[in-house]
């Protein structure tokens, strides 16, 4: 779907609000096929020397299988944004999206948005199990290599902290 921006090429500054529904193929993440319900954008847009700023949410819902027990999970997506379209952009090197005439193409953004926020992985609920497969696969190798015996802590600012301290006792 292409969103039609001219009145906001015509008002340069000025917001319009804009709500669209965009249709995105199963893809193909990882050997793994992950469905999307439509995706519905809502937002403004406004234009300024050329290039169009889009801002919003975009909301969907995506489907796969889950990691552990192979039942069918649903993670839903609710994602803002704050997007640049212009002209003259060079997509591969330019962190925008390329528009032509009036129309800013709303596919390619959608499905950014969407890759970019999917999880790791797919599970069926917080605290699924997995098959039978998999319980007797853990019972027999209870830990994985990278789990420890005592969990670490998860501050990545920690070093930095004790290094700020040993400067104030110096």
């Amino acid at each position: 779907m292409e969103l039609d921006v001219s009145r906001a090429l015509l008002a340069p500054g000025t917001e319009f609000p804009f709500s669209a529904v965009e249709t995105v193929p199963p893809q193909d993440v990882i050997g793994e096929t992950v469905t999307f319900e439509p995706a519905l954008l809502q937002g403004a847009y406004s234009a300024v020397d050329g290039a169009v700023r889009l801002t919003g949410k975009l909301t969907t819902t995506a489907h796969a299988m889950c990691a552990l027990c192979m039942e069918p999970a649903t993670v839903p997506l609710a994602v803002s944004f704050d997007e640049e379209f212009r002209k003259d952009v060079n997509e591969l090197e330019d962190e925008a999206f390329r528009y032509e005439g009036k129309q800013v193409p709303l596919n390619q953004l959608t499905l950014t948005l969407i890759m970019l926020n999917l999880p790791m992985r797919f599970l069926c609920k917080r605290n699924c199990a997995g098959s039978k497969a998999y319980q007797a696969l853990r019972k027999e190798t209870p830990k994985s290599s990278c789990e420890e015996e005592e969990p670490r802590t998860q501050r990545p600012f920690e070093a930095l902290q004790r290094l700020l301290k040993e400067d104030e006792e110096v």
